[in-house]
């Protein structure tokens, strides 16, 4: 026990959970968006969809904390490892470079933990002002639920929530950009034939996610939808 604590405890024993919580994180970001889509589907398909997670009762509230105990654990050890780094070098590079290829040490790489900061300030406000919002409720097939459409109707016509929304994740595609393949990286997965596949996916996982949450708030401040 003593020793698998030990191992858990280093650096790669940290990077490794590091790693495991951001991909689980990712997956939980990728079904948010799925459910945030549905918004497009009109008032009855997202009111459905929050009343469908709304019905787990306890399993919701045990998915919420599991996810919250990942997205802690997440943002500490990330910072933790960061300024570690920071500490073995104090003064940052002239210029990166890596062998046997370009460098992946892009702008996303070096903002990891401005973005991380960003994003778990950010995740504090989204809460306040969705899952802990009291909804109003509507009826859709003889059936009781939140309107969660005219909350999000309503809160994209403000000019400040909506630009600071879509700036911030503008800043989560750069951080899946680097943390996905990161992870990945973490996990041992990554090899010579393999990564130009990870990166590809990253790149490709990172985009699809800002455009998709990008494309809601602006649809709705200007009236698309």
């Amino acid at each position: 026990m003593s020793t698998l604590k030990d191992a858990l405890q280093s650096q790669v024993g940290r990077k490794l959970i590091t790693g495991l919580t951001g991909l689980g994180l990712v997956i939980f970001i990728i079904v948010h968006l799925l459910g945030n889509l549905s918004y497009f589907a009109g008032p009855e398909a997202i009111n459905t969809y929050s009343h469908t997670l709304h019905e787990l009762g306890a399993l919701l509230w045990v998915a919420r904390i599991g996810l919250l105990v990942f997205f802690l654990y997440h943002v500490f050890q990330g910072l933790s490892i960061w300024l570690e780094k920071r500490r073995a070098r104090p003064i940052g590079y002239h210029s990166y470079a890596s062998r046997g290829g370009p460098s992946k040490q892009s702008w996303s790489a070096r903002s990891m933990a401005f973005t991380g900061i960003v994003l778990f300030v950010f995740v504090i406000f989204h809460l306040n002002t969705f899952a802990f919002y009291d909804f109003q409720t509507v009826t859709h097939g003889g059936v009781e639920m939140h309107d969660v459409h005219s909350r999000l109707t309503e809160v994209f016509q403000y000019e400040v929530y909506t630009f600071s929304y879509v700036l911030t994740m503008v800043l989560l595609g750069m951080h899946l950009r680097h943390g996905v393949w990161s992870s990945f990286q973490s996990l041992g997965w990554m090899s010579r034939k393999s990564n130009p596949v990870i990166y590809s996916i990253a790149y490709g996982v990172a985009v699809i996610v800002a455009v998709g949450f990008i494309g809601l708030p602006l649809s709705i401040y200007f009236g698309l939808v």
